[in-house]
């Protein structure tokens, strides 16, 4: 697919405004060179705390305060070059081709788990040490390998981040909006496979603590290597450390990469995929309501954005999959992948007092209200993940049922 210039001005207009007093600009993210879509980039306002992330085909919505169209968006993605432009300056749908940056030269010597254990070090550093609080977009999804997707579980929600020596690494979240789109008939048959409050997971920062599996001595559980080749993200030179653990007698191991910028020595990104033992500590192969459980994979990665000179998190996945057996009649065998996501907004400071209240934090998203379309007026001028093609389809399948 190649894309004409000239056409993308003449058929798109010029950023629109909306939602009483917010700009908003859409579009899609491809690489340059392949013309495919990047599923894993980010937009954002540095200097204000604004940001957004695409969904896994590519597609944007980012939608900020009009106040700061002077101010300069940056678009970006490991592996790539950023794009920075004026806000006024992008187009109401845009098409956005980012270039891969080129692989820089090859890394001699240097002790990689060192300079992990310096990277946890200086987190207090590069990372928020004060109060702050993000207005994100969390979304949870069950997908049957013969079915697509049978549920869909999304919410604009409140995060704050006491950071307070007492209350460290405690998150309060509040619920600002939300809705459920979900074809019973098919969840029902996965014994209610889930976590009562995904928000929770996906939504820890790096501030507020080192990952349990790295963390003290679990560090040694690992052994780490600096890969051979470097990578860049915010224009800036990024070690690529992959680990993985130093026998099966792990628990709940993992395979992964861990992305330091090479300046300042601060995480961008952590990614991991479980080894298929400990994806056996983790889905265990167990009977829940006459249901026979196999796990297949669980991975996940973590995001961080450089905002007003400090990094905060700017994107979080987790995905488990696993095999789902009828173990009384045997009449049902299917695969389903759970995914759970936290996209970030806004990263702000907090004041003084916290804007939630003891009786308004959230507990569970199993009770989001129910919804049969996906109406994405209700997000107003909130950023939000577009649905993908495969999520749209399950729309015909819910109204069907009632």
């Amino acid at each position: 697919m190649k894309f004409n210039a000239i056409l993308i001005l003449v058929l798109f207009p010029i950023l629109s405004f909306s939602q009483g007093g917010y700009a908003t600009f859409s579009g899609k993210i491809f690489d340059k060179n392949t013309q495919k879509p990047i599923n894993l980039a980010y937009l954002s306002i540095p200097s204000k705390g604004y940001s957004t992330a695409v969904n896994s085909e590519g597609d944007f919505r980012f939608s900020f305060p009009k106040i700061n169209l002077d101010s300069m968006v940056v678009i970006s993605g490991i592996g790539y070059k950023n794009i920075t432009q004026k806000a006024s300056s992008f187009d109401s749908v845009s098409v956005i081709l980012l270039e891969p940056t080129e692989v820089l030269a090859n890394i001699q010597g240097g002790d990689a788990k060192q300079l992990v254990k310096d990277a946890f070090e200086l987190v207090n550093k590069n990372y928020p040490n004060f109060q702050t609080f993000q207005v994100g977009f969390y979304q949870e999804t069950i997908e049957m390998e013969k079915l697509g997707f049978v549920k869909v579980n999304e919410a604009v929600v409140r995060v704050e981040r006491p950071h307070t020596e007492k209350a460290k690494g405690i998150e309060r979240v509040k619920l600002l909006k939300a809705r459920k789109l979900e074809w019973v008939g098919q969840t029902a048959k996965l014994g209610g496979w889930g976590f009562p409050n995904g928000v929770a997971i996906v939504s820890r920062s790096l501030e507020g603590g080192i990952p349990d599996y790295l963390e003290g001595g679990k560090i040694n559980d690992y052994v780490f290597k600096i890969d051979s080749v470097m990578t860049t993200f915010n224009d800036k030179s990024v070690y690529s450390i992959s680990f993985s653990p130093v026998s099966k007698r792990v628990k709940a191991a993992r395979n992964g990469k861990i992305y330091l910028d090479t300046h300042s020595q601060a995480i961008v990104r952590i990614e991991y995929e479980m080894t298929p033992d400990g994806v056996e500590d983790v889905i265990k192969s167990n009977i829940t309501d006459n249901t026979k459980k196999n796990g297949k994979f669980v991975k996940g990665y973590t995001q961080f954005l450089p905002i007003n000179d400090t990094w905060h998190l700017a994107d979080a996945q987790l995905m488990f999959s696993a095999t789902f057996e009828d173990k009384l009649e045997k009449k049902f065998k299917n695969d389903a992948t759970l995914c759970l996501r936290f996209m970030a907004n806004e990263s702000m400071k907090l004041g003084n007092r916290s804007a939630i209240k003891f009786d308004e934090e959230l507990l569970t998203t199993d009770n989001f209200p129910k919804a049969a379309r996906f109406d994405d007026r209700i997000w107003m001028a909130y950023n939000y993940l577009i649905p993908t093609a495969e999520m749209l389809k399950m729309e015909q399948k819910v109204v069907g049922k009632k």
